[in-house]
């Protein structure tokens, strides 16, 4: 027997196989042809709407014994008064985290936690939105307190007020970002800045929020008639209506109303802007104007145009601006379509400073040419071929699916809205994709925002047009502390309040005082923890400190000399930026010594008496001065010690502001002044600081070799 004759036979049929396969290759990737896409069904979810209003999408899915709920409301963050910018966020927020009738927020936490589960509220600008993830096998316990969240919230205070606090710390960091800035001010642009669209929180708006707007704004929206429900997952449809209907169907409804109309900047709003930002090495850049409406027919023609124009790597941006001209990493960009108004049309680019304008005349040249010059045929057929080949990732999973046809359903889109995309991204044709670009891009009406560092730009940005410079800064939170008097006789209650301190605290001379150096212990509370930290402070009137704080992470010392600073740790030395500089000659201020000793100064001004308080057991006089404009309410005693200090500050862990209250104990004397060698202070009614002295001198002498600064270590 040949043992070789099934490795011969086997040889013998790839030969066959090769030999029958040789036609029908291809030298060129492009010359090869697919069979067409097979059919895809979407499944249809089943649609009931409960007698009081609300609407209930059902879509079963047996792979996992799991359960979903989505929830859609007839809300967002676009209807929430504008001297309240920010409630429907915080509102997203607390309804969740805030309890239920039947359940305070910790119990809440711990009843999900061991059934691993989750549910999740939120606010989007025309929706609010709701989750619930559980086991099959705990659902209906679950059910019933997202049922609570959405019908019985509790919105407890102290979870209010945690979520005003991250509003002001997402407030003060607002500008930390580059493309975060763009995209805000870009959209203020287009928008407007009065409309929701552009409107952004600031301290005012959220200082004005209270827990009686949430419950308000529950009683006026969580109603069932704005209530869609989404349910996906490992059930059984009649059984889960029967749940749906017993959880919510005796929630009282009434007449379904629409959203209100969002008024927007309709008219055009041309012309060049340009945001100083010195910290970056490269330039954003925006460059657009109003987009269409969803429902517009030419939507799907404008979806093939934006694939041509800005559709990833196959587009004519990248191609042009990033590949052959290296002018971009990053380049995008379309014509936008909302659902309730226009989206935006708008090119995103990130360049180096160095080639701004370059860049900039690159995007506008292709903005005119995706006018002038139609799609070939073979941009034509990438552009939809790709549309077509993702447009099934649209619908990983039934959740997704379910979504879906929830949010066309929301919006009011015909139900076969998906089954006919397709089949209208297919008809669309070179002709039809130049006229929507002829109709819909108008460079005449072109908004373009740069934010960079100016003094890096390869040319002056102003070589392209006038150049409108917008002012980012966040405006200051609203005053705090207490009502002062108004007139003379306040006046002069409040000059008797602070000559009782000065007289206490100064001694003799108050005006000799010029600077301590002090070494203290620190405990900076963090999120539940405290971290101890050590401490030397040398400060020399007017405005030098130099500050060595020692713990867990390192060592760090800041320096501040005049109109210049730095800061060095870890073996880098940086200079600090000049708002920072500001912020830290600013903290000298509320010295207690330093006001004590600028009694007489004529940037230093008694606003009047603020009435009285009880700090620790005893009764004190509240005086309000200002230095240099900003307010200081000082609570003095009867003997002249000032027991608490209160002052708009920062929060030393996140830098949002918040109202600052500062006790002092444990008062000494050295060389004729009253030092207290105790402090605790707390920033919006929470603990983040407390400081116990270790030793204390008055005016003392000085190294100026000790404020200069240090070369970084090297490597």
């Amino acid at each position: 027997m040949n043992r070789n004759t099934p490795r011969n036979v086997l040889a013998a049929a790839l030969v066959v196989l090769a030999a029958g396969l040789a036609p029908a290759q291809v030298s060129d990737y492009r010359k090869i042809e697919y069979p067409p896409l097979p059919k895809f069904d979407i499944p249809k979810p089943e649609i009931v709407k409960l007698d009081n209003g609300l609407q209930l999408f059902l879509l079963e899915d047996h792979e996992l014994p799991l359960i979903t709920i989505d929830a859609i409301v007839r809300t967002g963050s676009n209807y929430e008064p504008a001297d309240k910018a920010g409630l429907a966020d915080i509102f997203g927020q607390v309804l969740r985290d805030g309890g239920t009738a039947r359940m305070s927020p910790d119990e809440l936490d711990e009843f999900l936690a061991n059934r691993a589960a989750t549910i999740e509220t939120g606010m989007g600008g025309d929706s609010g939105s709701a989750t619930l993830d559980c086991l099959e096998e705990d659902f209906d316990d679950v059910l019933g307190v997202f049922r609570d969240i959405l019908r019985e919230p509790a919105f407890a205070e102290d979870k209010v007020e945690l979520a005003e606090v991250q509003a002001r710390t997402a407030i003060a960091r607002r500008n930390d970002d580059v493309g975060s800035i763009t995209s805000r001010e870009f959209r203020r642009l287009i928008y407007g800045p009065d409309s929701a669209l552009g409107r952004m929180m600031e301290y005012s708006t959220v200082a004005a929020i209270t827990r009686d707007d949430l419950v308000a704004w529950h009683r006026r929206w969580y109603r069932p008639e704005n209530v869609m429900l989404g349910v996906t997952g490992d059930f059984e449809a009649r059984a889960m209506k029967a749940k749906i209907e017993k959880a919510f169907g005796d929630w009282k409804g009434g007449k379904a109303a629409a959203l209100p109309a969002v008024p927007y900047r309709e008219e055009p709003n041309p012309g060049i802007y340009f945001v100083e930002k010195s910290d970056v090495t490269q330039a954003n850049i925006r460059i657009g104007h109003l987009g269409i409406e969803r429902d517009n027919p030419d939507f799907y023609a404008v979806e093939v145009m934006n694939e041509v124009f800005g559709g990833g790597f196959s587009g004519r941006l990248i191609n042009s601006i990033r590949t052959d001209k290296g002018l971009a990493y990053s380049v995008g960009g379309g014509i936008g379509s909302g659902y309730l108004r226009p989206g935006v049309f708008q090119v995103r680019m990130q360049t180096a400073s160095k080639n701004l304008t370059t860049a900039i005349k690159a995007v506008e040249s292709e903005i005119g040419r995706i006018i002038s010059e139609p799609p070939s045929a073979e941009e034509l057929k990438r552009a939809k071929e790709a549309i077509l080949n993702s447009f099934v990732f649209n619908f990983a999973s039934r959740r997704q699916i379910l979504n879906q046809q929830m949010t066309f359903a929301y919006f009011g889109l015909p139900v076969n809205w998906l089954d006919s995309y397709r089949s209208n991204i297919d008809k669309v044709t070179a002709a039809d994709v130049a006229r929507v670009a002829k109709e819909y891009v108008h460079p005449d009406r072109l908004t373009l925002l740069v934010v960079g560092k100016s003094a890096d730009f390869d040319a002056p940005l102003s070589t392209l047009g006038p150049v409108h410079t917008l002012d980012i800064s966040i405006p200051p939170p609203p005053e705090a502390g207490p009502e002062v008097a108004s007139g003379a006789e306040s006046v002069a209650s409040g000059r008797a309040i602070f000559a009782r301190a000065v007289e206490k605290l100064g001694g003799a001379e108050p005006s000799s005082y010029r600077g301590f150096a002090s070494e203290a212990n620190m405990s900076l509370e963090v999120q539940g923890q405290t971290i101890p930290l050590k401490q030397k402070v040398v400060l020399v009137l007017p405005d030098r400190l130099r500050a060595d704080m020692s713990g867990p992470m390192g060592n760090q010392t800041i320096v501040l000399d005049g109109d210049s600073g730095f800061v060095a740790g870890g073996g880098r030395v940086q200079d600090l930026p000049a708002p920072a500089i500001a912020e830290q000659r600013e903290s000298l201020h509320h010295d207690l010594l330093f006001l004590v000793s600028h009694a007489d100064s004529p940037e230093l001004e008694i606003a009047g008496s603020a009435g009285s308080a009880e700090v620790g057991g005893e009764r004190c006089d509240v005086v309000a001065v200002s230095y240099a404009g900003k307010r200081y309410d000082l609570c003095v005693a009867g003997d002249g010690r000032v027991l608490r200090e209160s002052y708009q500050g920062k929060n030393p862990i996140t830098r949002a502001p918040g109202q600052v209250e500062v006790t002092f104990s444990d008062y000494r004397e050295v060389d004729g002044f009253l030092v207290p060698f105790g402090e605790t202070q707390t920033v919006d009614g929470q603990k983040t600081l407390s400081i116990t002295i270790e030793s204390y001198d008055v005016n003392p002498e000085v190294d100026d070799a000790s404020f200069a600064k240090p070369a970084p270590a090297s490597n």
